[in-house]
């Protein structure tokens, strides 16, 4: 299964981060987390840029 976390402008890392770090944990049973963005790259509210 594949799964999508979206991400936008002003995102918060633990939720983004977070949730594809644990979602990723079940890829014994064919699950694969991945970070995505509507745009090429997106800013965290802290300045991360991703």
């Amino acid at each position: 299964m594949q799964i999508a976390v979206l991400t936008l402008d002003g995102f918060n890392e633990l939720d983004s981060f977070i949730a594809a770090s644990i979602l990723n944990r079940m890829r014994s049973k064919g699950w694969k987390a991945h970070i995505t963005s509507p745009t090429e790259q997106v800013t965290s509210m802290n300045g991360v840029t991703v």
